[in-house]
């Protein structure tokens, strides 16, 4: 479903929906099914240091600058790994959605 673009003027505040989404009772079939293909995604398609830089930042809770002491590298280095493998996962994602 498209949405279409709404004017933020105060004339139409009162037409912008609370909700940008499509509204499903019971979804919790179609997050497993991202979970499983999202987790095959990190394994076969990031390179090591992508999938350490994305677990330490994202599930380690890491600064960039702390994953780039660890592991000896630049910061950039670690922004553009994590970057690279956002785009990634991204780009997979899109396709099964």
């Amino acid at each position: 479903m498209r949405h279409s673009k709404v004017s933020l003027s105060e004339k139409n505040t009162n037409k912008i929906p609370y909700y940008d989404f499509d509204y499903c009772e019971n979804n919790s079939d179609d997050i497993a099914r991202m979970k499983k293909i999202l987790g095959k995604a990190i394994n076969s398609e990031l390179t090591e240091r992508q999938r350490i830089c994305l677990s330490e930042f994202y599930l380690g809770g890491k600064t960039m600058r702390e994953i780039a002491a660890q592991l000896n590298l630049n910061p950039s280095t670690v922004t553009r790994h994590i970057k690279s493998a956002e785009r990634n996962l991204k780009r997979i994602a899109e396709c099964y959605t």
